[in-house]
């Protein structure tokens, strides 16, 4: 990328946030759901190799803590009007197949199942922390038949996603209210997944996961979301303080594991570490 489109990514950037600012409620509707989308397009129209040099244009009062900051809102209150939405409905599953990001969860839970399975783990239980109004993943797992235990510190969360999942049927999805760092899952798990927006910073996440790592059933794996590039104004990366006592085994990409896609999140893959050895440097 030249320097004239840096500006003008940058340019279309700050202005989708400043209108996103502006909106009394970042609940989905004609307008909100179009900034949203832009915003999207915008950051995933540049390549990893180029993203150092968009987020150093951007200017100080619109630091990448804003965007994440507004995007983490949007999506939460985008699942919430849709988890109500499915518990109401007279259909459910056709309400639920209107879902905006409904490909998005399938692709990316395709392409952490195949990095999961990359190192020879073939999951059949997964502790979910950070599940939300709406937990997409838990569905898009359930269907592979893989048993799913939902935990959230958001009662509401845990009350919307219950009922709509009730709804719709879900199979081996259980629910949890509580902080992440206090799940008691009801069996041990092949997997923990660690969403994307679950610990403030990499302190929080290294907290919550060595805690949960006491749930693994032998040879099990933390999968924490994180993300690559330019993907970082929506979903924050987990940095090598997160994963402190763990061995990373892999890292799924989605501009290399994903293309073409609109993935956003990557997958760190990792591993309680082993008495004795030296963390990873």
């Amino acid at each position: 990328m030249n320097p004239g489109a840096f500006e003008a990514v940058d340019e279309r950037l700050v202005s989708t946030l400043d209108d996103l600012l502006a909106q009394q409620s970042l609940a989905p509707g004609i307008v909100v759901n179009a900034l949203f989308n832009r915003l999207v397009t915008a950051v995933l129209s540049v390549p990893e190799s180029a993203a150092d040099s968009v987020l150093a244009a951007l200017p100080p009062s619109c630091p990448p803590a804003a965007f994440r900051s507004v995007a983490s809102a949007g999506e939460h209150a985008l699942e919430q009007v849709w988890a109500d939405r499915i518990a109401r409905a007279a259909d459910p599953a056709e309400t639920f197949s209107r879902f905006p990001y409904r490909e998005n969860y399938r692709l990316l839970v395709e392409m952490e199942l195949q990095a999961v399975r990359r190192q020879g783990t073939d999951p059949r239980h997964v502790l979910l922390l950070g599940s939300g109004p709406l937990p997409l993943t838990a569905l898009c797992l359930a269907e592979h038949g893989i048993a799913v235990h939902c935990v959230d510190h958001d009662p509401e969360a845990i009350r919307l996603s219950s009922a709509a999942f009730g709804r719709l049927g879900a199979a081996g999805v259980t629910f949890e209210h509580a902080e992440a760092a206090a799940a008691t899952p009801p069996r041990p798990v092949d997997v923990v997944l660690l969403a994307g927006l679950v610990g403030s910073d990499d302190a929080a996440k290294a907290d919550v996961l060595g805690k949960a790592v006491t749930h693994l059933a032998p040879g099990g794996l933390v999968l924490a979301r994180s993300a690559r590039g330019l993907r970082t104004l929506l979903y924050p990366r987990v940095g090598p303080a997160a994963l402190a006592g763990l061995t990373v085994v892999a890292e799924a990409n989605p501009e290399v594991d994903a293309p073409g896609t609109d993935v956003i999140n990557s997958a760190i893959l990792a591993r309680p570490r082993e008495p004795g050895r030296a963390p990873q440097p």
